[in-house]
């Protein structure tokens, strides 16, 4: 069988940012993220918030972890991806193992050279964000039992979308004139910032037993139903978090009413599945990502008419 010609380089690398890492559906969705972790924070101290170095890099590091986490995902399940997922682009042989390797590397030196230069003062923080994402990588040294518990691997790789915001809270708290500390309420932003991460890589996890294969999911360890409830009590305690945070910024009645009917929604699709978990109501991923990008969208919008931006 003669094998097929190589496709240049550049083609590569476009054909996985357009299929693995569209980066016109995650860098808007940074982008909010960031603006409403970073400017809700800092209105908490006052009224004006401004957007400085601290910010920038930021929301670069933010970016290059997720394409970072992507590669590292896609590195650990080369094998296996050509029997459970056929179609994707390393599987048809369109993106090289060396191309993965590239994008990791660059994006390593980038995200650590930047942090170095223009946020030393998170920089430990950065350190124990990075480390445990590494060490995730290598299967924590433990690729065996990882690989026979696979439930412990995403256990264990939970945490990163947390550290990752714990992380990006920092380089908040650094912005402006003062680094403030670390306190209850930050921590509450934390997990209203992260739940979400969680809500979608629950969600795009449980699938109708019809469509179960070879792949790990939590809908295949407790049941399609069962395993909905998960995504769906996160999605309530994020809303609940998103409610009392709006109190606390004193923002519009319009940010609390959205705030429900963005609850209500997300709360109607996952029920929906619970009773009668089949493909066509599976959309569960979709709703994930809408009720997301509503909550932040929501909170950015409102906060723009709350507060004064400076840039410097």
């Amino acid at each position: 069988m003669q094998k097929k010609p190589q496709l240049p380089i550049l083609k590569r690398l476009f054909i996985f940012f357009k299929e693995r890492f569209p980066l016109q559906i995650y860098a808007p969705f940074v982008v909010f993220l960031y603006l409403c972790m970073s400017f809700s924070i800092q209105a908490l101290e006052g009224s004006n918030v401004v957007f400085d170095t601290n910010s920038v890099v930021g929301l670069i590091s933010a970016i290059l972890m997720m394409l970072l986490m992507r590669t590292f995902d896609e590195l650990k399940d080369f094998e296996l991806d050509k029997e459970i997922f056929p179609d994707r682009p390393a599987p048809r042989g369109l993106v090289l193992k060396s191309d993965l390797h590239l994008i990791a590397i660059v994006s390593l030196i980038i995200i650590i050279s930047i942090n170095l230069i223009f946020a030393q003062q998170t920089i430990l923080v950065f350190a124990i964000m990075l480390t445990y994402a590494l060490l995730s990588f290598k299967w924590f040294f433990t690729e065996k039992i990882h690989l026979k518990h696979l439930f412990l691997t995403m256990l264990t790789h939970q945490p990163i979308p947390y550290l990752i915001n714990f992380y990006l809270l920092h380089t908040a708290l650094a912005s402006g004139s003062s680094y403030e500390n670390f306190t209850f309420i930050h921590f509450i932003f934390l997990l209203m910032f992260s739940i979400p991460i969680t809500i979608w890589e629950t969600s795009r996890k449980i699938k109708n037993k019809e469509k179960e294969d070879g792949y790990q999911t939590f809908s295949k360890i407790f049941g399609s139903s069962q395993a909905t409830f998960i995504p769906l009590i996160a999605v309530i305690i994020t809303s609940a978090l998103n409610f009392y945070v709006g109190i606390k910024l004193d923002l519009y009645i319009s940010f609390f009413i959205i705030n429900i009917l963005t609850l209500l929604y997300a709360s109607i699709f996952y029920l929906r599945f619970i009773f009668k978990p089949i493909e066509k109501y599976n959309n569960l991923q979709t709703t994930a990502t809408i009720y997301s990008v509503l909550l932040f969208v929501n909170l950015l919008v409102h906060l723009l008419f709350s507060v004064q931006v400076s840039i410097f």
